[in-house]
């Protein structure tokens, strides 16, 4: 059972979604922190996404890419990453929602699909730019 697991998370693609499910929660664990102690929820948005994008970023050069570049090039990639996921994931949000008025679930699940595979190829390709680092698929 261990080796069947050690052997999955291998592939950097597991590794991948991993690391998001580990930032979701400790995102949503900060922002639900905050708004516990009183503070207001949209500051306690910019502070859990700001803490949430570092904790990110450091998994996903230690961990998924295994990445050896310069960090400040890459944080600053990364951080373009998020902000054209999170400008698309509106997008979807407006068209599927408001325009074609599907469900806000169903159109959230699939916002999050979508903006899974584009932080996936972004960091991959252009974040951590997969050529010297650890490229196991």
């Amino acid at each position: 059972m261990i080796n069947w697991i050690k052997k999955l998370f291998k592939d950097q693609r597991i590794r991948f979604l991993f690391v998001g499910g580990l930032n979701t929660i400790f995102g949503y664990g900060i922002y639900a922190l905050l708004v516990y102690i009183g503070l207001n929820i949209y500051i306690a948005n910019v502070i859990s996404t700001v803490l949430g994008i570092f904790h990110s970023y450091l998994w996903n050069r230690f961990y998924t890419f295994r990445s050896k570049d310069k960090a400040l090039g890459e944080i600053v990639r990364f951080i373009t990453v998020y902000l054209i996921s999170f400008a698309i994931s509106n997008v979807i949000l407006f068209v599927f929602v408001t325009k074609l008025g599907i469900n806000k679930y169903l159109g959230g699940l699939f916002n999050l699909i979508c903006t899974t595979l584009i932080s996936w190829f972004g960091h991959k390709y252009f974040s951590f730019k997969g050529d010297k680092n650890d490229s196991k698929n």
